[in-house]
C-alpha cells in the first residue's frame, strides 16, 4: 500500500511525537453553499437520476453536442437506478444547491453477473479484482458544462476505493470503463485519458454489436495525487470527502436540527440537534469485522463495552460544546455497510437549552442575532489535539446547512439558512466547529405592533391645538403621555433588555418627548415673558414639532421595513432552498 494513506494508530506514547512532527490543518475555513455536495445514491434519488440520464441520451441530443460534451449510449428506468443505490457500493451523486447535475455509477467486480457479456469479458481475462464504472453523467445545462465536475466525481471515486479496499492486501484495485467505438464520444476519450486511464483493447458484445473501448486505471491514488492542486487539496477543503477520511486525525461532522426555537431576553436558545460524526480508526475492523453478505445496514458497535473513557479500541471524539442545559437522548456507534471498513460513524441526539449572546441589539427590531453550535475539540490530552474538524456534506441525505425536521413556530423571528465555519480556537490552539442560525427578527410584526400605534398616538398631539383652554391642551396632551407610557410597559416583554438604544425606542421615545414638550410649551405660552422672547405662537411650534417628530418616525420605521424586506429576499430560509419571497 503506498506511503500516503498509512496511519499509525494515535496512541498515548506516540500521539505527542505526531502532533510535534505532523503539519496539521490549521487554517480557517469558511463553507460556501455553491461547494458540490457528493455523497452516496439514494432510492430517493431515481427519478431525478433517470431525467439527467435521459437527458444526456445520445437519442435527445444533436450531432454537435454528443460530439462536444459526451453522451451515454444508453440509460435506466428509475426501479434500475433505485436498486443500484442498494447494490453498487461506489454510487456517487453530486448536487449543486439541492439540485442534481451529476453522477457516477460504479460498483465492485463481485456484483457483476453472467448476463453482462463485456463486464464477465474484463473480469475472465482481464482482471479478477477490480471497479467497473458502469455510468459517469453531467447535465447538459450550460451552467453546469466545464466546472470539473465530473473530474470531482473521479477523484471522490479514486479516494473512496483506495480506501474501500484497503484491507485486500494492501493492493488497490484497478478501475475499468468501456466507451462505445460508433458513434464516437471523443469528449469521453480524451476526458478518461486525463483521468488517467489507458485504452487495453476492443470489444464487440453480442448483445448489440457495439465495439467498445476498454479503458483501464491501474494506479487510482497516483492518479489522485496528479489531479490534486493546493487549491484542492484536503487541508485546504473544509468538507469530509473521502481523501479527507483516509486520515484518522480527520473528523467529519455533520448536523441534523429537528427543531429549534428563537433566542430569548439573554441570547440562550433551545434545540433539538444530531450530530453526526465519521472518522477513520484503522483496526476497528478486526474488533468488528464486516460481512460481505451481512444484509444489514451497519454493524454496530457495543458503546457500553466502549466507554468513552476506555480509548484502547473505540476512541470517541472528544469535544466541549456550547450547552447550557442539555440532555443526550441517543448515543450510539456503528460502521456503516457503504462506509471502509476502519470507519466509524457516531450518532448523539442533544436537546436542551445552548449558550449563545445577543448582537446588534440597537439595530432592534431590523437586527439579526445569531445561534451558534460551537464544537471544539480537547486540548488536555495530544490524542485530541491532533484531530480536527470537516464538514460531512452528506450528512442525513440532506444538505447539511438547511437540514431541518419540523416546522418553526416562532412569531417574532425569521429563520435564515446558517453558515459554517472551522477555524482554530486560540487559546487551545485546538480545531473548532461553529455553525450558526441566523434569525432575523419579525421587524414587519414590532412595525405593525409597537410602531404604528405610537406614530398614531404621536400625531394626536397636533389636535391638541384646537383647543382654546390651556387645561383641555395639557389634559390631552398628559393623557397621550400616559398611553404612550402604558404602552411601553405593554411591550417590554417583547423588546431585549439592552442599555443600547434601538430603533425602536428612538420611535417611542420621540412620542414621549413630543407629549411633554408640548404641555410645557402650552404652559410657557401663559406666561407674559412668550410674546417678548418668541416671534412665533406657541400653536405653531407646537404643530412644527409635532410634525416634525412624525416625519422622524415614519422615516425611521419606514427603513426598518425595507432594510428587512431587502434581507429576506436576499436569503434562503432554514431548511429550503429557494429564497424567501414575500
Amino acid at each position: 500500500m503506498p506511503n500516503e494513506i498509512q496511519f499509525p494508530l494515535r496512541t498515548k506514547e506516540h500521539a505527542q511525537t505526531r502532533l510535534e512532527t505532523e503539519d496539521f490543518p490549521r487554517q480557517h475555513l469558511t463553507l460556501d453553499r455553491e461547494t458540490p455536495n457528493i455523497r452516496l445514491a439514494r432510492p430517493t434519488d431515481a427519478s431525478d437520476l433517470e431525467q439527467l440520464a435521459q437527458s444526456v441520451s445520445l437519442k435527445n441530443l444533436n450531432k454537435s453536442n454528443h460530439v462536444k460534451d459526451g453522451f451515454l449510449v444508453s440509460g435506466f428506468e428509475a426501479k434500475e437506478y433505485s436498486k443500484f443505490s442498494r447494490d453498487a457500493e461506489h454510487f456517487l451523486v453530486l448536487h449543486v444547491r439541492g439540485e442534481l447535475v451529476g453522477f457516477l455509477l460504479a460498483y465492485g467486480s463481485e456484483k457483476i453477473t453472467q448476463g453482462e457479456e463485456l463486464n464477465m469479458h474484463i473480469k475472465t481475462t482481464m482482471c479478477d479484482k477490480f471497479v467497473l464504472i458502469k455510468q459517469i453523467c453531467i447535465s447538459p445545462h450550460h451552467k453546469h458544462r466545464r466546472k470539473g465536475y465530473a473530474s470531482i466525481l473521479y477523484k471522490e471515486l479514486y479516494a473512496r476505493t483506495t480506501h474501500y479496499y484497503e484491507h485486500e492486501g494492501g493492493l488497490t484495485r484497478a478501475i475499468y470503463a468501456a466507451i462505445v467505438k460508433e458513434p464516437a464520444n471523443p469528449a469521453s476519450l480524451e476526458f478518461h485519458t486525463k483521468m488517467g486511464f489507458i485504452m487495453r483493447e476492443m470489444f464487440t458484445p453480442q448483445a448489440d454489436g457495439r465495439p467498445r473501448h476498454i479503458y483501464e486505471n491501474k494506479q487510482p491514488l497516483t492518479s489522485l495525487d496528479q489531479l490534486t492542486t493546493m487549491e484542492t487539496k484536503s487541508e485546504n477543503d473544509p468538507i469530509y470527502d473521502y481523501r479527507a477520511m483516509m486520515d484518522p486525525h480527520c473528523v467529519g461532522i455533520g448536523i441534523t436540527i429537528y427543531s429549534i426555537g428563537p433566542p430569548d431576553i439573554t441570547g440562550n436558545f433551545h434545540c433539538n440537534v444530531r450530530t453526526i460524526m465519521k472518522w477513520r480508526q484503522p483496526g476497528i475492523e478486526l474488533v468488528y469485522p464486516r460481512k460481505l453478505d451481512d444484509p444489514s445496514a451497519r454493524t454496530n458497535i457495543d458503546m457500553v463495552a466502549h466507554n468513552q473513557s476506555d480509548r484502547n479500541i473505540v476512541r470517541l471524539p472528544r469535544y466541549d460544546l456550547n450547552k447550557d442545559e442539555v440532555d443526550l437522548h441517543q448515543s450510539y456507534a456503528y460502521i456503516d455497510r457503504k462506509d471502509p471498513p476502519d470507519v466509524i460513524t457516531w450518532q448523539q441526539v442533544l436537546r436542551g437549552t445552548f449558550l449563545s449572546g445577543l448582537r446588534n441589539v440597537n439595530e432592534f427590531p431590523a437586527d439579526v442575532q445569531e445561534l451558534d453550535l460551537v464544537y471544539r475539540m480537547w486540548d488536555n490530552d495530544p490524542d485530541d489535539r491532533c484531530r480536527y474538524f470537516r464538514q460531512l456534506h452528506y450528512a442525513d441525505n440532506t444538505a447539511w446547512q438547511l437540514c431541518i425536521k419540523r416546522p418553526i413556530k416562532a412569531v417574532a423571528f425569521t429563520f435564515l439558512a446558517p453558515t459554517a465555519k472551522i477555524e482554530v480556537f486560540e487559546t487551545s490552539k485546538t480545531s473548532r466547529y461553529v455553525l450558526v442560525v441566523p434569525v432575523a427578527r419579525q421587524t414587519k410584526y414590532y412595525l405593525r405592533t409597537v410602531a404604528l400605534p405610537i406614530i398614531m398616538i404621536t400625531s394626536l398631539n397636533i389636535a391638541t391645538n384646537g383647543f382654546g383652554e390651556f387645561e383641555d391642551q395639557a389634559g390631552l396632551n398628559a393623557s397621550l403621555l400616559l398611553t404612550t407610557v402604558a404602552y411601553l410597559f405593554i411591550t417590554k416583554d417583547v423588546t431585549p433588555e439592552t442599555s443600547q438604544v434601538t430603533h425602536l425606542d428612538i420611535i417611542t421615545y420621540t412620542a414621549l418627548f413630543v407629549s411633554w414638550a408640548s404641555i410645557l410649551i402650552r404652559y410657557l405660552s401663559l406666561a407674559v415673558v412668550w410674546n417678548e422672547t418668541f416671534w412665533v405662537s406657541e400653536k405653531t411650534i407646537s404643530f412644527g414639532l409635532c410634525a416634525f417628530a412624525v416625519g422622524i418616525q415614519s422615516s425611521l420605521s419606514l427603513y426598518l421595513y425595507i432594510k428587512h424586506i431587502r434581507l429576506i429576499q436576499r436569503s434562503e430560509m432554514l431548511g429550503e432552498w429557494e429564497p424567501l419571497k414575500q
